[in-house]
């Protein structure tokens, strides 16, 4: 099936609302049978590459897609259940996960993406979009996800209202493309990830529908403390947020507390599945905990979630994440933050970890029906590569982040971390 219309695009979209009503006259026809779109895009000399159907994956295709992964990264992809036809089919019998092929005839699939429904959450995690490497200059890859996105938008645009994806450095045309179809980079992930045995750093897209900025975004002023505020410049040009309260607390944590939680404290790892293991601190008769994934092959902890009763909690909790970076030899860590507590900030960045972006309605409340705003802490080990590829808006997040000038600290020292100015 074809989508015949023609849609102009003046310039790059800020909402999901607004993608939307410019293709408000494509339809969305049966995906098991495949969909191409035809439009045109006016910021770039348009295409004549070819732009595939998009068919969504069933089953018997898992191995078809692992295959994708196999040949584009030659066993080195940052996540390898890629690799796996068994994880795959699984994530396709899973309601919560989509797998679509691009083809350019029946039986000759180009390339792919998935995408996970977080659905209680409200959020929407793009990922996997690959393209086998003899077709990459043959189709036009930009229409690819645009298609893609008009029909993920349309068919969830009641249940899903954040969009994201992280989208890599070695080139640009990925960034491009997910900025001129309202993916708007958010936060910058140094070191995250390996591809083809080269560590790359990540930009952090993100797109909303105008209702979660405009009705359900948290009332209340933002707290933060001064680091964060060029995260918090930057989110506002493009979001409109208002002004911040601007803290600098005083810790004055009590050493006491501290060396009775450190007795408290219970340390769980378990096995996941192959290449991953969960790692959960726990306090002995208290609901706190802080945990996360141990991403093996990567070298990273991602997926932080956290719930403290006192800040001396936290404190004592980050100083095991600590232990454990130094212990599994971690090249790169993050947590969000949130962006109403302040002393939290403080913690974190004076355990050495830096705020990287700050990301309007990122953390969703089913009780409240809000989303709150969350600041990413992350940190990363090595030197970030000075060729990365960046668009002018990706280049221009890295120099609000003053990243580009900052020199990267020193964070491990004879195996231990670096406090600036912790007061106890």
């Amino acid at each position: 099936m074809s989508s015949q219309n023609t849609v102009i695009i003046k310039k790059p979209f800020i909402t999901i609302n607004d993608f939307l009503k410019q293709f408000k006259e494509f339809e969305v026809f049966n995906l098991q049978k495949g969909v191409k779109f035809d439009f045109d895009f006016s910021l770039r000399t348009d295409s004549q590459k070819i732009c595939p159907i998009i068919q969504v994956a069933k089953p018997e295709d898992a191995e078809e897609i692992a295959q994708i992964f196999k040949q584009t990264y030659k066993g080195c992809y940052p996540y390898i259940e890629a690799f796996d036809s068994k994880e795959i089919y699984q994530m396709i019998k899973d309601p919560t996960y989509h797998w679509f092929l691009y083809k350019i005839k029946p039986n000759i699939v180009v390339g792919c993406i998935g995408v996970h429904l977080e659905f209680e959450k409200k959020r929407g995690y793009h990922f996997g979009y690959v393209i086998k490497e003899k077709y990459q200059r043959l189709v036009d890859t930009i229409k690819m996800f645009a298609g893609y996105l008009i029909i993920l938008w349309k068919i969830y645009k009641n249940k899903i209202l954040v969009w994201y994806s992280e989208t890599r450095t070695a080139h640009s045309v990925g960034q491009y493309g997910q900025n001129l179809c309202g993916l708007i980079p958010i936060a910058f992930f140094p070191n995250k990830d390996i591809f083809s045995n080269r560590v790359e750093s990540d930009f952090m897209h993100i797109s909303y529908d105008r209702r979660v900025l405009k009705e359900y975004r948290h009332k209340s002023d933002p707290k933060i403390i001064r680091q964060v505020l060029n995260c918090y410049l930057y989110s506002n040009e493009k979001y409109h947020l208002g002004l911040p309260r601007v803290e600098n607390p005083e810790l004055n944590l009590n050493l006491i507390n501290i060396n009775k939680i450190k007795k408290k404290l219970i340390r769980k790892i378990e096995n996941e599945r192959e290449g991953y293991v969960n790692i959960s601190y726990f306090i002995k008769n208290s609901n706190s905990y802080f945990k996360f994934v141990h991403n093996i092959y990567n070298q990273t902890f991602e997926k932080s979630i956290y719930e403290i009763n006192d800040l001396e909690e936290l404190y004592v909790f980050l100083q095991e994440v600590r232990e454990h970076i130094n212990q599994f030899n971690i090249r790169y860590f993050e947590c969000f933050v949130s962006s109403y507590e302040p002393t939290h900030q403080r913690i974190f960045y004076d355990s050495g970890f830096e705020p990287r972006g700050y990301v309007p309605c990122w953390k969703y409340n089913k009780e409240e029906n809000i989303f709150e705003d969350q600041i990413v802490f992350n940190y990363f080990k090595g030197t970030v590569d000075k060729n990365m590829k960046t668009t002018p808006e990706t280049l221009y997040l890295l120099q609000t982040l003053d990243f580009m000038t900052k020199k990267e600290q020193i964070f491990l020292n004879d195996n231990k971390i670096l406090f600036k100015n912790l007061k106890l």
